[in-house]
């Protein structure tokens, strides 16, 4: 009689798994949860850190005649383009950095604290510890109406 016992519980289960109502549940919970993985990757790549070795060391002028000549900017909001996007802002001598960096090509974006209406991008490449001077009336893309 004990013999019987498991293979009766087993019949019941395999019974239980044959039936419909018990495919469209085990469907719908497959379909939740591959849908929650494919939904929460973009999430968990944001939070990941930068894998990288390199360091970007940029110092921030304006010196375009329209603003008056400022010259470095200070408090102005630079955007790297890495992944994650790290964001920072300039000190007040126009400096900024950016660590963890791999050695590739990189576009910033810069909010001057004066100028909030217009983003401007400016390109560069990181290699090791890379400096580098951002004039923000190189942006070819906002500075294409003035006559220099």
């Amino acid at each position: 009689m004990t013999s019987s016992k498991p293979s009766s519980t087993m019949f019941k289960l395999k019974k239980l798994l044959r039936s419909k109502q018990m495919r469209l549940v085990l469907g719908v919970v497959i379909a939740v949860t591959v849908f929650a993985v494919l939904t929460l990757q973009p999430t968990l790549a944001f939070r990941a850190q930068p894998q990288g070795d390199s360091l970007l060391y940029g110092k921030l002028a304006d010196s375009r005649a329209v603003h008056g000549g400022h010259g470095v900017v200070a408090n102005a909001k630079v955007t790297i383009n890495s992944i994650p996007p790290q964001t920072t802002r300039t000190d007040d001598q126009g400096q900024f950095w950016f660590k963890g960096l791999r050695d590739i090509h990189y576009v910033l974006k810069v909010e001057l604290p004066y100028d909030r209406s217009n983003i401007y991008s400016l390109s560069t490449r990181v290699h090791g510890q890379t400096g580098k001077f951002f004039e923000i009336g190189d942006d070819v893309q906002h500075n294409h109406e003035i006559d220099y």
